[in-house]
């Protein structure tokens, strides 16, 4: 399955301490082909520019985020990161993870899939995959 992930996703993941990708892989059962966008590994590397825990997880989530395949968006109009990573997932057939509550709701909105985590920091999946 791929799966465009934001910065938060990536900065949770780092926070917790814990391999949110393979748990999201043992809910979705299948292998999880990562992608990320240009604007998101800005993002997390401004982020961690500075000094203190949130720019220590930012460094983290960048160690996570090298690893992962790199998906650029030629646009012919500037758009927010969160807009990109909609029109990314949309595009490509992407399921899109995210912890962010209001990209989780827009998603949903447009039919986009998405990964989030929940309560008791549980991996949910909604939607269908493309």
């Amino acid at each position: 399955m791929k799966v465009l992930f934001d910065a938060s996703f990536l900065m949770l993941s780092a926070e917790l301490g814990k391999d949110l990708i393979g748990l999201a892989e043992d809910v979705v059962g299948e292998r999880i082909e990562p992608y990320i966008l240009p604007d998101s590994l800005e993002e997390l590397k401004s982020i961690s520019k500075h000094r203190g825990k949130r720019a220590t997880l930012a460094r983290v989530a960048l160690k996570l985020a090298e690893k992962m395949s790199l998906l650029r968006l030629d646009l012919e109009e500037p758009m927010e990161v969160d807009e990109k990573l909609l029109e990314a997932s949309r595009r490509h057939g992407l399921v899109l993870a995210t912890v962010d509550s209001r990209l989780v709701r827009r998603a949903r909105e447009i039919g986009i899939p998405v990964l989030s985590v929940g309560r008791g920091f549980r991996i949910r999946f909604e939607g269908a995959a493309p």
